[in-house]
């Protein structure tokens, strides 16, 4: 079985050594995706956790349909989120998302993101 590493113009180029996603079989790996600009790789909608959750969830979405899955077949997200204390608005929208059958999830707060960066999210899914 050999991997197939997923690109897609529709998300947030890679900046380092790491691809959007990694399919292996049935299996698509998801790299942690941000509220950046596709263009300039600014921040966008600063300090604004819901908005940010919905375009990295977007993101995601575009990741899966060019890995041949959809967010339907998510079964674990990892977040990152700047604030724990802010967790009610990250989850109002992601529940919007994930509402049937929500996938395993783990949420986890972090000290230091960009400025303005309120939010990150990975995910693994499967290919039906």
């Amino acid at each position: 079985m050999r991997k197939q590493i997923i690109r897609t113009d529709k998300a947030p180029v890679p900046s380092g050594a790491y691809s959007q996603a990694v399919r292996l079989g049935d299996m698509v790996y998801v790299s942690g995706i941000c509220p950046f600009d596709l263009v300039t790789g600014e921040v966008l909608y600063p300090g604004d956790m819901k908005r940010q959750t919905e375009l990295v969830l977007h993101y995601i979405s575009e990741i899966l349909k060019a890995s041949g899955t959809s967010l339907e077949h998510v079964v674990k997200v990892l977040s990152f989120i700047n604030e724990l204390d802010r967790f009610q608005e990250y989850n109002e929208a992601y529940g919007k998302v994930f509402a049937a059958e929500p996938p395993a999830r783990s949420t986890v707060e972090i000290v230091k993101f960009p400025p303005g960066m309120c939010v990150e999210i990975e995910c693994v899914a499967y290919v039906p």
